[in-house]
């Protein structure tokens, strides 16, 4: 079957799209957990029971976007971003209609399943039509990082100014509306070669080698654990930070919603410090051994996860600050060292992995998140459990091989 890939009529459309529809992306996957915080007081259910409806929804995310990598590569890459962003958008706007936690994990799993096709779709348009690679990719992750950091807010305004449904219906109605926007002003051309004119099939053999063994066994666990420690911190903090403004609401005298929203604001703003994170990771994994920028990282996490515990209000935002810039500051360590050991043949393929491992993986941080906040009080647990997560990768990070190249000052991939 012929292989197809996307050619735009300019690539600064190209990019456009892919950027946008990057940070959409990370907005309706994210505005959920915020949104079951109202729910928890119309409905009859604890909001941990409803965090947790999320569960199958993120397990799809992840574990999906193999196979939609897989026929991108095979179909048409313009056919599954045309899906992606239809598909996405229409499943937002239903379950924006639900009445029951049945219907909304199923809505929430339908969104997982459109919302997968990105990453692997998506990083290949940014590729594909980049004038300069480093620097559009950049581009296009901080558009991600930007989706991630103001789905809270997004999500408490709408319901402060409109309902809950809103915050389902307006950013899949946009979604929506940018699909068929992509579908009515780009078209396709066939296309099954690659930029060397060939096409190198992967060998098994050539990373089954002891090294490469060792170094994708614990990459393995220590990815999968950076995605717990990811996911279970991003989508505990609305719940975190709501409790912790409480002083605020007293001092003030607002209401629930007006509270949501300033909590929201603090999540979006901390969230958002994952660019900078970013910027940062880059540059000293550029300079720097990336298993040591890797390790460093969890170091400098561990002790703040420790003393968060003990704090709340501007103090726990700015530790939270502080985590964030960390653990997105991981992100380009791990992909130099899968990068520096991985034949480049598989590059492709072990990203996918990595992706389905991290965030397929990664989702049952959200079952977890629903047991401590239900079965505990306080944030003594939920803080424990980032602290083991964090040893866990330091632990698995000391067991790599040393990477001694001096040619490591390559740019740091954007994840």
């Amino acid at each position: 079957m012929a292989m197809f890939c996307s050619q735009l009529k300019s690539p600064g459309r190209a990019l456009k799209f892919a950027n946008y529809g990057h940070f959409l992306n990370h907005v309706i996957m994210l505005v959920y957990p915020t949104i079951a915080l109202t729910l928890s007081d119309l409905w009859s259910n604890p909001y941990g029971e409803l965090l947790s409806a999320f569960f199958i929804g993120s397990l799809i995310y992840g574990f999906a976007s193999y196979p939609a990598g897989w026929l991108s590569d095979r179909w048409s890459s313009w056919g599954m971003m045309a899906i992606y962003l239809v598909g996405t958008g229409v499943a937002t706007i239903v379950t924006g209609f639900s009445e029951s936690t049945t219907q909304l994990i199923l809505g929430l799993s339908l969104i997982g399943l459109f919302a997968s096709i990105y990453h692997p779709v998506g990083t290949a348009f940014v590729v594909r039509h980049a004038s300069n690679r480093a620097l559009d990719l950049g581009r296009n992750g901080a558009w991600g990082t930007a989706g991630l950091a103001l789905s809270a807010f997004i999500a408490a305004g709408l319901t402060y100014l409109l309902n809950w449904r809103a915050a389902f219906f307006v950013p899949g109605g946009v979604c929506l509306g940018l699909g068929l926007l992509f579908i009515l002003t780009t078209r396709p051309i066939d296309s099954n070669k690659s930029e060397t004119g060939s096409i190198t099939e992967p060998r098994f053999g050539d990373i089954l080698v002891p090294h490469l063994v060792r170094v994708l066994l614990v990459m393995t666990v220590t990815v999968l654990v950076v995605g717990l420690f990811t996911q279970a911190f991003t989508t505990g903090l609305p719940n975190l930070y709501d409790n912790t403004m409480s002083f605020l609401v007293k001092i003030f005298d607002w209401d629930d919603s007006v509270s949501r929203t300033l909590s929201s604001a603090f999540v979006s703003a901390v969230i958002l410090f994952g660019a900078l994170g970013q910027i940062i990771g880059g540059a000293l994994s550029s300079r720097y051994s990336p298993k040591t920028v890797y390790i460093g990282m969890f170091v400098f996490i561990l002790p703040l996860t420790l003393i968060s515990s003990g704090l709340e209000g501007f103090p726990l935002v700015f530790v939270g600050a502080l985590m964030m810039i960390a653990v997105t500051g991981c992100l380009p360590a791990e992909n130099c060292i899968l990068v520096h050991f991985a034949p480049s043949e598989w590059h492709g393929r072990l990203f996918s992995l990595k992706f389905v491992v991290g965030l397929g993986g990664g989702s049952a941080a959200l079952l977890a998140n629903g047991y401590i906040f239900d079965k505990t009080e306080g944030f003594f647990w939920f803080f424990s459990f980032l602290a083991l997560m964090s040893l866990i990768v330091i632990i698995g990070g000391l067991l790599l091989p040393k990477i001694r190249n001096e040619e490591m000052k390559t740019a740091a991939l954007a994840e």
